[in-house]
């Protein structure tokens, strides 16, 4: 196990704070009961918030009469301070769990970059130690930070047994936490342990030059390894017509993130973009990227803006006659 000095453990804890804060936050805005006034609604996970289209894809606006009553006013207030309250307090838990989580990831050991059955069962073993450590934690300090809140009185103590305590606190704020630090468990591994895998390659998007995508290969599709941002695709490919070349697109039934893919030839120009949410599926002529091309990788990041991620040349795929299957299993 790597021994840290003071200072190299500070700069670990504030890497691993700055992965899963915005996480964090992104899973408490999703998950809170004030989430329906940011975009979502927790008992309709089908309405995750979709952020602003690129501009390969139209927007359509529609006008909607604005109402304004002193009920729905004071609803949305009520709502929008409940959220603000309980995010108020999300950064100190958080930095109070970041050095036991540390010390957690170094007995652990480093992650392997791909997916295989024995990193999943270290996984398995792993989890509900860290689960065990993570949730006492935010027990001892949700009421003393609670009872500095500007109103409380020191006079009556915040109790670990109380209702509100938990409803609009701890059940919030735990599923948020848990989540966020599972799904990133092996970049938080990295950081920590040092980054093991081999280094990113970027490229250039097409159409948006000043945009860097992460460039990955074919070999990290078919054989399914983690990529950069903790997704796992996996690529199948079966025969489709001579002379066209067909794109799939499907997700775990656990997912509920919006995924896109769109393809484009060697000038940049946009030949078809399948999504989660709209066509899954698309076919072209296999003539226009066999001078070129480029596939990009999508997915819905913060508060669900959808962005691309990763860029995969059409030539690594000898497209022409064939179906590409992108199973988007983890992100």
């Amino acid at each position: 196990m790597p021994s840290y000095i003071a200072e190299e453990q500070r700069g670990a804890e504030a890497r691993i704070l700055n992965v899963l804060f915005p996480m964090i936050l992104q899973g408490l805005q999703l998950t809170h009961q004030a989430a329906d006034q940011f975009g979502a609604r927790p008992n309709q996970p089908h309405m995750l918030p979709m952020g602003p289209r690129m501009e390969h894809r139209p927007v359509e606006y529609q006008q909607q009469q604005q109402r304004y009553t002193i009920q729905e006013t004071y609803t949305q207030l009520a709502a929008d301070r409940s959220f603000m309250d309980v995010a108020a307090i999300l950064m100190p838990v958080v930095q109070a769990m970041i050095p036991p989580l540390v010390e957690q990831l170094l007995s652990f050991g480093p992650a392997k970059a791909e997916t295989d059955q024995n990193e999943e069962d270290r996984f398995q073993q792993f989890v509900p130690q860290l689960i065990g450590t993570i949730t006492p934690i935010m027990m001892q300090v949700l009421p003393g930070l609670l009872q500095n809140m500007r109103g409380m009185h020191a006079e009556h103590p915040v109790r670990v047994t109380d209702r509100e305590l938990n409803q609009r606190y701890f059940g919030p704020i735990l599923q948020a936490t848990l989540p966020a630090i599972i799904s990133q468990l092996p970049e938080l591994l990295a950081i920590v342990h040092g980054d093991q895998r081999s280094p990113m390659r970027f490229e250039r998007m097409p159409g948006r030059a000043p945009l860097q995508l992460i460039r990955i290969s074919r070999n990290d599709l078919v054989n399914a390894h983690r990529l950069r941002d903790g997704d796992v695709l996996y690529l199948t490919e079966t025969p489709a017509p001579p002379g066209t070349t067909e794109i799939r697109l499907s997700m775990a039934p656990h997912g509920l993130w919006w995924k896109g893919i769109q393809v484009t030839d060697d000038s940049d120009r946009q030949i078809c973009f399948v999504e989660t949410d709209r066509d899954t599926h698309a076919t072209f002529d296999s003539r226009s990227v066999q001078t070129g091309g480029s596939i990009v990788l999508w997915k819905a990041k913060m508060f669900g803006v959808h962005t691309p991620m990763y860029i995969l040349p059409t030539g690594d795929l000898s497209p022409d006659g064939k179906c590409f299957t992108f199973h988007w299993a983890a992100d």
